[in-house]
Parts: C-alpha cells; sequence; structure tokens
C-alpha cells in the first residue's frame, strides 16, 4: 500500500508540475507587494492552526490555508498564487508539524498546488465584469477546492492504509471538511472586500480568520476537555476498586488487536479502542457497595448494575464525536443468542464494535480478580471464551481472539497481548 501511495503521489506531483509550466506560460508574473502580503498570510494562517481532537490516530491540523490559497488565486490570478500556496504548506511541515516523510510533502504539496492552480485557471476562464457575479463564483470555486482536496485525499487514505474507498471517503470529510466548509462564505466576502478596499482588505480578511480559528479552537479545547474528565472518571472508578485497577486499558488495547485481526481499519480500531477504554465509565454512578459487593448480587442488586452500559452511553453521548461509539457502549452486554442487555439484541443486529468490546471485557474480567472470586488462568478463560462462542459471543470475534493470543481450537497457545 505504501508503494501505491508513493506511486500516486509522484502522479498527481506530475500533474502539478504541468499546471506550473502552463500557469507560467500564459500568465504574467511580477512580485509585488500584493504578493508579499499574501505570502505572509498564508504563513500566518498556518502558525495559528491547530490539531483537531479527532479521539483516533491520526489526527488532523486544521488551518485557513483554503481560505487564504482561494482568496490568492482570484486576486493575483497567476502562478504565483500556486507559489504561496506550495510554499505554505512546506513551512507548514518544517517548522509546525515537523514531518520528516518525504511522501507527504510529496502529496501535501502536489495535492494543494493542484487545487490552487485549477482555481487560478478556472477563476480567469469564468469571471465577469460583474463584481456580485463573480462573488458567488469565487464561492463555488472555493467549493471545488474543498471538493478537490477531498476527492485526492480520499485517494490517499485508501493507497495508505488497510481501508476501503468508501471508509477513506467518510475519513476524508469528517470534521476537517465541514470545518472548512463554514469557511466559503468568507471566501466570498474576502473578494468582495478586495474589490471595495483594495490591498488594506487582506489584513482584515486575516483578522477575521483568526477569530474564527481561536473560536474554532476554544470550541475544540472545551470537546476535549470532556473527553478527559470521562478518562479520569475511569481513573477514579479503578482507583476505587483495587480489583479493576487498569482493567479498561488492558481490555482496550485487547480489543484494538482483535479490530486489526478482523481486517478492520486502523480509523475504526482507534475507534474502538477508545470506546473499549470507557465502556464502564456509567459505573461511576454505581454504589460502591454493590461494586464491592463479595457475595452474590441480589436481583435488584444486578438490575443495578445492569444500568451502566446505559449510563455509560448518555455519558458519552456528551461528548461531541462520540456518539457512534456510545451506541457501541451501549450494547457490549448483548449476547449473540439474544439474552442480554439492555435492549436483547442478537446476532448481527449487535454493531460489530460492540461485539469486539464484549469479549475483550469478557477475557479481562476472567483473568482478573475479583471480590467473589480469585482470576482464571489465562487457559481456563480461553476455555470458558471458546464455550461462549454462538450463544454468548459472536463466533467470529471468538475465532480473531483466539488467533490475538495465538491459540488454536485445540486449546495450545501462548498469549500475545496483555494489554
Amino acid at each position: 500500500m505504501r508503494r501505491s501511495f508513493l506511486i500516486y503521489s509522484l502522479l498527481l506531483f506530475a500533474l502539478y508540475l504541468i499546471f506550473l509550466i502552463v500557469l507560467f506560460r500564459v500568465s504574467s508574473t511580477r512580485l509585488n507587494w500584493t504578493f508579499f502580503l499574501f505570502l505572509a498570510t498564508g504563513l500566518a494562517s498556518e502558525v495559528i492552526g491547530f490539531r483537531v481532537q479527532t479521539n483516533t490516530k491520526p489526527q488532523v491540523r486544521l488551518t485557513g490555508g483554503m481560505l487564504v490559497n482561494v482568496f490568492a488565486a482570484v486576486v493575483l490570478r497567476n502562478i504565483l498564487a500556486v507559489i504561496i500556496a506550495s510554499f505554505s504548506v512546506i513551512f507548514s511541515g518544517l517548522f509546525l508539524v515537523k514531518s520528516k516523510r518525504f511522501t507527504s510533502y510529496l502529496f501535501n504539496v502536489s495535492q494543494i498546488g493542484l487545487s490552487t492552480s485549477l482555481v487560478v485557471w478556472m477563476y480567469n476562464v469564468f469571471k465577469t465584469e460583474n463584481i456580485v457575479a463573480n462573488m458567488w463564483l469565487v464561492l463555488l470555486l472555493g467549493f471545488f477546492y474543498m471538493l478537490l482536496n477531498a476527492v485526492q485525499s480520499t485517494f490517499a487514505i485508501y493507497f495508505n492504509a488497510n481501508t476501503s474507498i468508501l471508509g477513506s471517503l467518510k475519513l476524508a470529510i469528517r470534521s476537517p471538511l465541514l470545518s472548512a466548509t463554514l469557511m466559503l462564505p468568507l471566501a466570498a466576502v474576502s473578494y468582495l472586500l478586495y474589490e471595495l478596499a483594495g490591498i488594506s482588505a487582506i489584513p482584515l480578511v486575516f483578522a477575521i480568520l483568526a477569530a474564527v480559528q481561536i473560536g474554532n479552537m476554544f470550541r475544540n479545547e472545551y470537546e476535549q476537555s470532556k473527553l478527559d474528565k470521562l478518562k479520569l472518571m475511569v481513573k477514579s472508578l479503578e482507583m476505587r476498586d483495587s480489583y479493576t485497577s487498569g482493567h479498561s486499558e488492558r481490555a482496550s488495547q485487547l480489543a484494538y488487536d482483535i479490530g486489526k485481526t478482523l481486517g478492520l481499519s486502523e480509523r475504526l480500531c482507534e475507534r474502538i479502542k477508545m470506546a473499549c477504554m470507557l465502556h464502564d465509565v456509567g459505573k461511576i454512578g454505581i454504589p460502591d457497595y454493590i461494586l464491592g459487593k463479595p457475595e452474590k448480587l441480589s436481583d435488584v442488586e444486578f438490575d443495578i448494575i445492569k444500568t451502566h452500559s446505559v449510563k455509560s452511553e448518555e455519558l458519552l453521548k456528551s461528548v461531541k464525536g462520540l456518539k457512534e461509539e456510545a451506541k457501541w457502549v451501549r450494547h457490549h452486554h448483548e449476547r449473540w443468542d439474544g439474552l442480554g442487555y439492555p435492549d436483547n439484541l442478537a446476532g448481527e443486529e449487535i454493531p460489530l464494535p460492540s461485539r469486539i468490546i464484549a469479549i475483550a471485557d469478557i477475557y479481562e474480567a476472567l483473568t482478573s480478580d475479583r471480590p467473589y472470586r480469585k482470576a482464571y488462568t489465562k487457559q481456563e478463560a480461553i476455555e470458558m471464551i471458546k464455550q461462549m462462542s454462538g450463544t454468548v459471543l459472536d463466533p467470529k470475534v471468538v475465532d480473531a481472539f483466539l488467533k490475538v493470543i495465538d491459540a488454536d481450537h485445540s486449546g495450545s497457545g501462548r498469549e500475545k497481548v496483555q494489554g
């Protein structure tokens, strides 16, 4: 896949060079204060960028590059706009992201350069003498720029990761694309301000961009703080009960490994890992005397315990971006035969991530001491999980689990993953 990504990046770079040559021949280029002001604005927009907390790896850095590149393309209308866009990408990679991957620079410069080149060409072809009509044209070109970037990123993800085209598309158009969409009207307004105020509009546009970025950054940090609080609640819950100390971390790593064995994408495995990390956070609302009771729970007490998956769902839903993970957590105590809780789902009705979390949770619980029993040995736990296949647990997920711990159906094996 990495070789495919390199070939893809080289093809994009070849197209990028062709467009550079064409723009150089068909348009006059002259360095002036407008160019240097746009260059400074492009670099500054990268500086005020920030990482979007996606709860998965890799995370995405959100900047105002789209706005600056489209704005420069319709004002300069020549190769200088492409140079600004390309130099901004290189500056960000070297000094802000500090990436050492040559292919990343090759792809990013080609992607941004191609998009900016096409906006320059299309604006020169379709511009009119009417300012209002041109403003709408800029809005459309901004949308085209954003869409073209999403398409190029989709194939980059596809060639560089273990995921389908559809999965790559979903990853490419998540929060970065949605945030960029909000900047589209600003691109059109920026053009209108430039037509009315000239070069002095450029610092004004940057000031507006900075205000938008600061607002986005604070909103992103607020959402991240809520996620951090949930993680802290899990830690505090485990500190209250020495028997479950480290349970969520070990289970989450096992869930991740099972997902990878099933051939799920890196991003989905990371999301499953995050959900598994937080799957018991709802137990923060369960009385200590029930959680630590050494005897068998009464029916009433067990009913109270069973509410923790719904409580966990409610807490996860409070964090933007964890809505689907919240559903997975809700169903991690469902059974393959439909006798689980809270909704008595059966078979494929249970989300696959929930089925993965379930087996990781059970194995980790079986191999840990509990108030009412000592830990089972790893081999005993494996045998018990085999017996649950087809009733409590999804047989396909059980098979993946056995591969993760390097065990075959004869019961022999050596554990490879211990979270």
